[in-house]
C-alpha cells in the first residue's frame, strides 16, 4: 500500500509550464530523432521516461506570447486526456533572457516508436495482438470525435501519427498543443494528409471539406498497414494512387489468413462512399467483439 502511494502517477500530473530543472537530460547527446524543425531527446520528469522536443529554428515569438497561446490551448487539452492518446506534460523555455530563447515541448514517451517502425520491424503480432492494436488507435481517434460539442478532427492521419509503448499499447500523437507548436516554427503550414490516406472525395476534389469520414478512410488504411504490416501503395505516384482509388475503387487486398470479421471491418473504412464508412463510435464496438471473438478462438 505504502509503494504504491509513492509511485508517481501519470493522470496526477498537470498539463503546465516546466522548470528547466525537473527536466533530466543530456541534450549534447545525440537525439533519437531529427526533422528539419526540431531534435526529439529522451529524458526523465517526475521519475517518468518524456520524450523532450527541441526546436532547433523557431520563429521570432517571445516567451510571453508562447505561453498566452499555451494557458489557452492547455484547457482543451484536458478534454483529450485517454490512454490512447498521447499524454502531454508540458512546455520548457530554456535561456528565456538570452537572445535566442529555446523552446521544449515534453511529452510521454512510448518506448517501442511510432506504429509504422513497429511494423516495419520484426516483433511477432499475432492475429489478436493486431486487433487489439487496431482497437488502441480507433479508440485514440474515437476521444478526439467526440470530444467537444463542435467535433473535432486530427487532420493528418497515418501509421506514423501513433506512437507504440512498451506494451503494444498504442497512442495518437502528432496533434497536442498544436496552436502553442506552431507558434514555434518558422514553417507556419498545418499537417496534411498524405495521398496515400486521403479519401476518393478528397482525390477528387483538392476543396473537399475534410470531416471525421475522411478521417475514417484514412484510419482503414492504417488498419490495413496492421494487417499486412506493408506500406500502403507503396512505389505509387498521387496520380497514380488517385486513378486506382477514384476511377477504380481499388482496395488493396488482405491477407487470405486475415480473420473475416476484421476483413469485413477493414473494408467496411475503405468504403469509396463515405456514408457507407462506420463513425469512431462504431468502429470501436465492431473492434471490440473483433477482439472478443479472437481471444475466444
Amino acid at each position: 500500500m505504502l509503494k504504491s502511494l509513492k509511485t508517481p502517477s501519470l493522470q496526477r500530473l498537470d498539463i503546465r509550464e516546466i522548470k528547466l530543472e525537473e527536466l533530466e537530460f543530456e541534450e549534447p547527446k545525440k537525439p533519437i530523432m531529427k526533422s528539419p524543425t526540431h531534435k526529439l531527446y529522451k529524458g526523465q520528469y517526475n521519475k517518468f521516461a518524456v520524450a523532450i522536443k527541441r526546436y532547433t529554428y523557431t520563429a521570432n515569438t517571445t516567451p510571453s506570447e508562447v505561453r498566452s497561446i499555451f494557458k489557452k490551448e492547455v484547457e482543451t487539452m484536458k478534454r483529450f486526456e485517454s490512454p490512447n492518446i498521447l499524454r502531454m506534460f508540458g512546455i520548457c523555455v530554456q535561456d528565456e533572457d538570452g537572445p535566442c530563447p529555446n523552446y521544449l515541448i515534453v511529452m510521454e514517451f512510448c518506448e517501442k516508436g511510432s506504429l509504422r517502425e513497429v511494423l516495419s520491424g520484426k516483433d511477432k503480432l499475432s492475429w489478436g495482438r493486431r486487433a487489439r492494436m487496431s482497437l488502441d488507435a480507433a479508440q485514440g481517434l474515437y476521444r478526439l470525435h467526440q470530444s467537444e460539442e463542435k467535433f473535432k478532427v486530427h487532420g493528418c492521419i497515418s501509421s506514423g501519427k501513433f506512437l507504440v509503448d512498451d506494451g503494444y499499447r498504442v497512442k495518437l500523437g502528432c496533434f497536442e498543443l498544436a496552436k502553442t507548436e506552431t507558434s514555434l516554427r518558422r514553417d507556419k503550414k498545418g499537417n496534411s494528409t498524405s495521398v496515400h490516406y486521403c479519401s476518393p472525395q478528397q482525390l477528387q476534389n483538392v476543396h473537399h471539406s475534410y470531416n471525421k469520414a475522411c478521417e475514417i478512410y484514412s484510419i482503414g488504411i492504417v488498419l490495413w498497414e496492421i494487417a499486412t504490416r506493408q506500406i500502403p501503395f507503396k512505389d505509387m505516384s498521387e496520380k497514380e494512387v488517385s486513378q486506382k482509388v477514384c476511377a477504380e475503387k481499388f482496395k488493396e487486398p488482405l491477407p487470405e489468413d486475415c480473420p473475416k470479421c476484421f476483413v469485413k471491418l477493414i473494408d467496411a473504412c475503405r468504403s469509396y462512399d463515405a456514408f457507407q464508412r462506420p463513425s469512431a463510435g462504431v468502429l470501436v464496438d465492431k473492434l471490440r467483439k473483433v477482439v472478443q471473438e479472437m481471444e475466444d478462438d
